[in-house]
């Protein structure tokens, strides 16, 4: 017979399936600094330029082309605005599946306890993203989206046209300080 401590642990495990799964959907669309020989190159800069190659639509509805500096401009801001909406959303959806789950367990519980658990590392890790991009920002970088994985890894998207070495040990410090990863789980990407 499946009590409440057994449904408890069966969603949790499933809520940690799904983070693993939008893990999983990060890494596949190319969030690493993984080259054309998929060789990592850890620690290097990546020049993002509109994947598909073609036109592609900003979040107006209006049609943007490579070589329009206005409205790449436009589209580079709204990038980084819904890379963080995005990061949000997905937060706040596991979060409230999280406080579901605790708030149907029995106070004390192992599965609670371990529930609670997963809150609050979903809440240091929104803390450290934000602490990183702003620190960042503070360096000078007009704009920055960092995600950080379940696993330890790191991505770090800075708006810049190029990024020089010394730069890329700058992001790499304030990444290393501040989430306590090494510098293999740290992927730095820039976007112009």
């Amino acid at each position: 017979m499946i009590n409440k401590r057994h449904i408890m642990a069966i969603a949790l495990v499933l809520v940690i399936i799904t983070a693993g799964v939008l893990q999983y959907t990060y890494g596949k669309a190319d969030f690493s600094a993984k080259g054309d020989d998929s060789e990592e190159r850890l620690g290097e800069a990546v020049y993002v330029d509109n994947i598909n190659g073609g036109e592609t639509d900003n979040l107006q509805g209006e049609a943007v082309f490579p070589g329009d500096k206005t409205a790449a401009d436009g589209l580079t801001n709204n990038y980084f605005a819904q890379a963080r909406l995005e990061r949000e959303s997905i937060r706040s959806r596991q979060k409230e599946e999280l406080e579901q789950l605790s708030s149907a367990g029995e106070s004390g519980s192992d599965s609670v306890t371990a529930v609670q658990e997963e809150i609050l590392k979903l809440v240091k890790r929104s803390e450290m993203e934000a602490t990183i991009e702003s620190l960042i920002k503070q360096r000078g970088f007009s704009d920055v989206v960092v995600i950080l994985g379940t696993t330890g890894s790191v991505d770090l998207i800075v708006k810049a046209d190029s990024l020089s070495p010394a730069q890329t040990a700058q992001l790499s410090d304030i990444v290393m300080r501040h989430a306590g990863v090494g510098m293999e789980a740290i992927h730095i990407r820039n976007m112009k």
